[in-house]
């Protein structure tokens, strides 16, 4: 935990600076040390984001970080997961959006010449629920095109767009051409957007570069508030004609000429000027909190969805749901029940009769995600009644992340029920959910499975309860996997209490154990005509292992192999792989918060070797806390290969070493009109405001009764009102 003192100076420097930027409503100034994932989250993934891009964008450090008070976007020629180059691509959804207003950003682009497009652009907040170009585009600037470089004006020429769809449903785009009087990867320059309920202008250092109209009824789409995207992509579908660069293979990305050359995207400040029409959309005014209903009637809920008409002319920019059921070629997968069954609470239930398609399946959506961050930690609950045999799988799809599923009923993760034709109640740990970005859920609720014909399925109180406090180990060791007392001083992660051990998709084996230590291991070969294969030990809560960031803290495992496979051992933190490509559900390595270490025949780290016998390993968390978010670690210890099968892998002794102790902390408060003292929260810890009249006596008295933390910003006000002569300080205890 970071040491903070209380922050009244900068409530002062913020009145005096106020009149420098009197319009300012927002801005990332980008001067903290880190990227804001309270404002910014990463799309990840190298499937080509829709253009046959070719790079991997990852949320890696090496890729974008704050230096200077500048936001660096770094793309790097290198081999990444199959892909040739890597980069990052940074968006605003679910955390801040805006209605209306002039954005601006200052920018200094990189040297594109040949295959680099850098993009500062906007897309509607409805997006993907409403489909690309529906949810509407705006372009503020995109550079490297294939005309510049036929044109000998690379880093000169640029566009700004818009893209919607028009009166008959057909994609229409708006786009205007410029050249600008100076190379553009020379300096900074301001990139602008002017928006109002009639129109957009688009603006280069302050000129005019174009404006158009967006009052026609068929533009709706441009009267819904917008997220932010940053990002630097490489190339494109080769034998498109609309391909944007024109360069479609990686010996053509002559802007990264040989392995290991980089290019950088830098943005000084992203700032957001108000109108009278101006609305700003922050996470944290968003975010739902308490028990949440989807569907359920007589459950107390503090807030709960609304079944709407997806008919309605407003229907794509409605927050209501609507219940589909999903359909095989044109036919539905399910009816409902001709007997439903009698509800488990209220007087309604969703009941269906499974139909003959030989699977079935149904989703809440919502045109307009809903912002869950507060619950990624808490649990769905639901009510499920049938007498099908066949495993059920429940789903959640986020605008950020992807469709991700858990499995019930498979007699293996706990989540099994009696298939009596009875009420049972399921509750699924939402940190399960390994592709969700809980800022963003726009299927809320889904469900789907093979087989069962004949069969009558119901769901009722359906219904999401909010995080419960992460555990948090501490002054020692923290066992994963490890029979050694002197390595879980700290606690131990409990399988089958605290979570799971998952290997994924059935990709390995267990075969003959020869532990490390104690009696077990975990032992594996892969499943037979699998040319991947990965496991993972996931938590039903992530664990705050920032005790371990400090210089002793340690990843300690023991290890064994006599394979040639590579492969990867890795720790993740966040629910978020990344965006579904076209092809489906997004399943590949990366994600938000990812750390991959890879181990490679001939180059394997940290002197392991493959050599049949065990190997003891020590991984410095230096090594891993720059990609992470240790704070909520969502799976504490991962093993992968993505280049063939592994013939034997053996694990044992996995612990985190170094743990310090926590101590009571200062954090930063800001005092409002002299009598409310506000401070962010952290679920799990606890609160005390106090107050001194004299500094130089270090006596502080305690003002209010402690306050519990629970993500939210905390305000506590002075009872004695406004006190000239006192100073006020927040200790937090964890």
């Amino acid at each position: 935990m970071h040491v903070k003192t209380v922050l009244l100076s900068s409530v002062l420097f913020l009145l005096a600076c106020g009149s420098a930027f009197a319009n300012v409503v927002w801005s990332d100034e980008f001067d903290a040390p880190g990227i804001d994932t309270d404002t910014w989250t990463w799309d990840v993934g190298g499937w080509g984001f829709g253009n046959g891009q070719m790079e991997y964008n990852t949320s890696r450090a090496k890729n974008s970080h704050t230096t200077n008070g500048t936001l660096v976007i770094e793309a790097f020629r290198e081999d990444y997961f199959g892909n040739a180059f890597t980069s990052a691509r940074l968006n605003s959804q679910g955390r801040f959006a805006f209605k209306y207003g002039s954005l601006e950003a200052r920018i200094k682009m990189p040297d594109t010449e040949n295959g680099l497009w850098p993009a500062f652009w906007l897309l509607g907040n409805n997006f993907p629920g409403i489909d690309w170009p529906h949810c509407g585009e705006v372009d503020i600037v995109e550079m490297g095109s294939k005309g510049g470089i036929a044109a000998g004006t690379q880093q000169e020429t640029y566009n700004v767009a818009m893209h919607f769809s028009n009166a008959a449903e057909e994609k229409q785009s708006f786009v205007a051409w410029d050249d600008a009087p100076v190379d553009l990867s020379l300096d900074y320059h301001l990139y602008k957007v002017s928006w109002t309920p009639t129109d957009m202008t688009f603006y280069l250092d302050g000129d005019v570069v174009a404006t158009w109209d967006i009052t026609p009824a068929y533009m709706a789409e441009f009267h819904q508030p917008h997220f932010i995207i940053l990002n630097l992509a490489i190339g494109g579908w080769p034998d498109d004609p609309n391909s944007y660069t024109g360069v479609g293979t990686p010996a053509g990305v002559t802007a990264l000429p040989v392995a290991g050359s980089s290019a950088k995207m830098r943005v000084d400040w992203v700032r957001l000027e108000e109108n009278a029409h101006t609305e700003i959309f922050l996470g944290a005014d968003t975010a739902e909190t308490g028990a949440f209903g989807v569907f359920t009637e007589t459950t107390p809920v503090n807030n709960a969805l609304v079944y709407g008409d997806d008919t309605s002319t407003n229907w794509p920019y409605s927050d209501e749901a609507a219940l589909y059921v999903w359909t095989a070629e044109g036919v539905p997968t399910m009816t409902a029940a001709a007997t439903p069954a009698l509800p488990s609470e209220g007087v309604e239930s969703w009941s269906f009769d499974i139909g003959t398609a030989g699977w079935f399946g149904a989703g809440v959506f919502l045109p307009n995600f809903r912002n869950m961050e507060n619950y990624s930690d808490g649990f769905l609950h639901f009510d499920i009644n049938t007498t099908m045999s066949e495993d059920i799988s429940v789903g959640i799809k986020s605008s950020r992340g992807g469709l991700s599923w858990v499995v019930i009923g498979d007699g293996t993760s706990g989540l099994g029920f009696t298939r009596d034709g009875n009420w049972h109640t399921v509750s699924i740990p939402l940190n399960q959910y390994s592709n969700c970005d809980f800022n963003t859920p726009q299927q809320i609720f889904a469900f789907t499975g093979a087989g069962g014909a004949g069969a009558m399925l119901s769901f009722d109180n359906i219904w999401y309860e909010p995080s419960v406090a992460r555990p948090r180990p501490s002054a020692g060791s923290f066992g994963v996997y490890t029979e050694t007392m002197g390595n879980k001083d700290a606690g131990e992660y409990e399988l089958g209490v605290d979570g799971e051990f998952f290997v994924w998709g059935d990709t390995l084996n267990p075969v003959t154990q020869s532990p490390y230590e104690g009696t077990n291991s975990l032992s594996f070969t892969s499943a037979p005509a699998l040319d991947w294969f990965g496991a993972a030990f996931t938590p039903t809560v992530k664990y705050d292992l920032s005790a371990f960031d400090n210089p002793n803290g340690k990843l300690n495992f023991a290890m064994k192999t006599s394979s040639a496979t590579t492969f990867y051992v890795g720790m993740k933190s966040g629910n978020v792989i990344g965006p579904d490509s076209p092809w489906g559900a997004n399943t590949g390595p990366d994600g938000v918060g990812q750390v991959w270490i890879k181990f490679a025949p001939g180059s394997d780290p940290y002197g392991f070797s493959r050599d049949g016998l065990w190997n003891t390993l020590e991984i410095p968390i230096a090594d891993i806390a720059g990609d992470t978010d240790l704070s909520q670690v969502s799976q504490l210890f991962q093993i992968l290969g993505v280049d063939g099968a592994i013939s034997d892998i053996e694990l044992d002794d996995i612990y985190y070493s170094g743990g310090k102790a926590f101590q009571t902390n200062l954090v930063s408060a800001v005092v409002q009109n002299g009598v409310g003292i506000s401070w962010p929260s952290t679920d799990g810890s606890t609160y005390t405001v106090q107050w001194t009249s004299d500094l130089t006596t270090n006596v502080w008295n305690s003002m209010s009764p402690t306050v519990e933390g629970d993500w939210t910003i905390k305000t506590v006000f002075d009872p004695f009102g406004v006190e000239p002569s006192r100073v006020y300080q927040v200790l937090e205890t964890p």
